[in-house]
């Protein structure tokens, strides 16, 4: 009789104990799901901006050929803002959930449990990766759509200066008093463009600057020396200064010279520097953010046949 006893006590120690694990682990299986659903709910965060994200990485997105222009700087900028708000909030949910799941998973005693925390670790960190990667992109890409932007409009510039130069020279071909003052207008014109340009390349350079226009800084700069020379050797004909018209078209015309040297750098499409320059800068951080957005999905697809699981 004691024995039986004995062995029905023991026999409900063993259940209260195994009652007590069970309830222990479920806890346990309720905190990892909790965790679990704290990654997936970034999601609201990240989805928005992994589409920005994955838009500035578009080979397309500075071409041309491409079906719609690029986004300007205030378009990016504001779309930027939109989600970056939500970024820091994020990125510490996300930082919570590891600290969290890495100290659960000594307690969880299911192959699976520990695999899932593994993953939904794997998740949040790649998420987390992500984040620091597509802000460099990003950053990135608001540097060079104001270059790009502005190294357009600085070479329209350039070839508007170029054409009001030529036709200056033009006039001047057959030299009357009101051909000259017709020259002197069309100088001035190509000078207060070849300013504008000069600015617009300099404004490039500071916003971005691994961006190299020196080259492009330096022609505008030597055809406005030579575009204010001219205008000082019209009006030097005007005043009837024979002296001071033969030193001001000599020294015009050693800056052409200077200038077309330059010209010689510059190459056919200035704006294709931007983008040589923007793709071989985010090159890195593409990878990164390519390789960090699989393990991303792979450990969401685990994730999710692990909730189907445990919610059948």
């Amino acid at each position: 009789m004691v024995i039986v006893c004995v062995v029905i006590a023991l026999a409900l120690t063993v259940s209260q104990t195994l009652l007590q694990v069970n309830v222990r682990q479920t806890s346990f299986r309720d905190q990892l799901m909790s965790q679990i659903n704290v990654v997936n709910t970034c999601d609201q965060t990240l989805i928005p901006f992994d589409k920005l994200v994955m838009a500035q990485y578009d080979k397309d997105r500075f071409s041309s050929t491409a079906a719609a222009p690029p986004p300007s700087f205030e378009e990016l900028t504001e779309s930027y803002r939109a989600v970056v708000g939500d970024i820091a909030p994020s990125r510490t949910q996300l930082e919570d959930a590891i600290a969290a799941l890495e100290a659960l998973v000594p307690s969880l005693s299911d192959n699976k449990d520990k695999e899932a925390a593994h993953q939904a670790i794997t998740a949040a960190r790649a998420r987390l990766n992500m984040l620091e990667s597509g802000v460099g992109i990003i950053d990135e890409s608001l540097m060079a759509t104001e270059a790009f932007a502005q190294t357009q409009k600085g070479w329209k510039k350039l070839i508007d200066a170029d054409a009001a130069a030529r036709e200056a020279t033009s006039l001047l071909r057959d030299m009357s008093k009101e051909n000259v003052k017709a020259s002197l207008a069309r100088s001035s014109e190509a000078v207060t463009l070849l300013s504008e340009a000069h600015s617009l390349f300099s404004q490039a350079h500071e916003g971005y600057p691994s961006l190299d226009l020196q080259d492009l800084i330096d022609y505008a700069a030597k055809r406005e020396e030579a575009q204010n020379t001219a205008i000082m050797a019209d009006q030097a004909y005007l005043d009837r200064d024979k002296e001071m018209l033969e030193q001001r078209n000599a020294e015009y015309n050693r800056l052409e010279e200077e200038a077309a040297a330059l010209a010689e750098k510059m190459g056919d499409d200035p704006a294709q520097k931007v983008v040589d320059l923007y793709n071989a800068s985010i090159a890195e951080n593409v990878q990164s953010y390519d390789a960090e957005r699989v393990k991303a999905g792979n450990a969401d697809t685990f994730l999710r046949d692990y909730l189907g699981s445990v919610n059948e």
